[in-house]
């Protein structure tokens, strides 16, 4: 089990002050979920769309950060059975946002904002 001191002090300083904007404005139908103790581990609730199949559900999804955040994407996963083209059995989320097209100054905010248009699709 990862702790916060598996953690480098400037990765803990850049979630701490994504965190305290995710929950002071956080993206709509998302609700993020955090363990002080393991900051490495963040989880979120996500409402279903309107008009879609995931219609009132809540899709809880993990997102699991390494060392070098936000150099290197966070491991998205949903731990809510789904089933979705860009979901894999195991629950990863299989999307250029958290691949090849991840960029350091995308954030927490841009994956959970993706994670919950890709319930649209």
């Amino acid at each position: 089990m990862a702790t916060n001191e598996n953690l480098p002090p400037n990765v803990i300083k850049q979630l701490a002050k994504e965190l305290k904007n995710l929950d002071e404005i956080p993206p709509e139908g998302v609700k993020v979920v955090v363990n002080e103790d393991d900051l490495s581990t963040i989880f979120a609730d996500i409402e279903g769309p309107a008009g879609t199949p995931y219609e009132n559900g809540t899709f809880r999804m993990k997102l699991a950060l390494s060392k070098d955040f936000p150099n290197s994407p966070p491991k998205g996963y949903f731990l809510t059975r789904i089933f979705h083209p860009n979901i894999a059995t195991n629950g990863e989320i299989c999307v250029n946002t958290l691949k090849r097209d991840w960029n350091p100054s995308l954030g927490l905010r841009h994956v959970l904002v993706v994670c919950d248009i890709l319930l649209f699709m």
